[in-house]
């Protein structure tokens, strides 16, 4: 729990520069992002406060139509 919420807070200072994981191209690196933060529910980790990049990115790559899938 505290391993995920300190790469949260490095990946939300990356994506302050970043459109996506990777740069300004949505890759696989974005893919993994995704389902780990979607499995992070059923593992009962919290997604800590503050994180506005991750939010604004997550928003963003969960809303593309292949994340419906």
């Amino acid at each position: 729990r505290d391993k995920a919420a300190e790469f949260l807070q490095l990946f939300d200072a990356h994506l302050a520069g970043n459109r996506f994981a990777a740069g300004d191209g949505f890759s696989v690196a974005d893919i993994t992002g995704l389902v780990a933060i979607d499995f992070m529910k059923p593992a009962k980790i919290a997604m800590p406060d503050g994180l506005s990049n991750v939010a604004r990115w997550y928003e963003e790559v969960s809303a593309r139509p292949s994340a419906k899938a």
